[in-house]
């Protein structure tokens, strides 16, 4: 199995705590790992998958973390048919850039912006762009070992 690295700085400490942590919760709250077929599967259908985010898929699979659940493969299918099929004008998202990797509590779509490789979630209710955090690396910190 390939070592999970979402950022050269990040330490296998890093990993083994967060790959530990995660193995610790129940599988109610957690997807299974992704195989190398449908990773590729989807790519044909949408997009490459951002590389931290494959790697996450392939070895923790998905699930909850922290307040949020991020999509497992399967779910990363509807997720992106859903916001393609509600993104634009007049009212429908606006991120670009935007590789969504779930929907918080109260739809709305969050993903790793590609450009700059922040957390970002686009509000309906308060209107905007935020940051979730500043890095995967950092959302999975903040929602798995915190």
């Amino acid at each position: 199995m390939s070592q999970l690295r979402f950022d050269a700085a990040m330490n296998e400490a890093i990993h083994q705590a967060l790959l530990t942590a995660w193995k610790a919760k129940p599988e109610s709250i957690r997807y299974r790992p992704a195989s190398e077929d449908q990773l590729i599967r989807f790519e044909s259908e949408f997009e490459h998958v951002p590389t931290e985010f494959r790697l996450f898929l392939s070895e923790f699979g998905g699930g909850a973390v922290g307040s949020e659940w991020v999509d497992g493969i399967e779910e990363l299918f509807e997720s992106h048919r859903k916001f393609r099929k509600e993104f634009g004008p007049p009212r429908g998202w606006t991120m670009t850039n935007v590789f969504v990797i779930g929907w918080d509590g109260v739809g709305n779509p969050f993903g790793i912006h590609q450009p700059s490789g922040k957390i970002l979630v686009e509000d309906h209710n308060f209107g905007g762009i935020h940051t979730m955090a500043e890095s995967f690396e950092e959302f999975l910190i903040e929602g798995i070992l915190r």
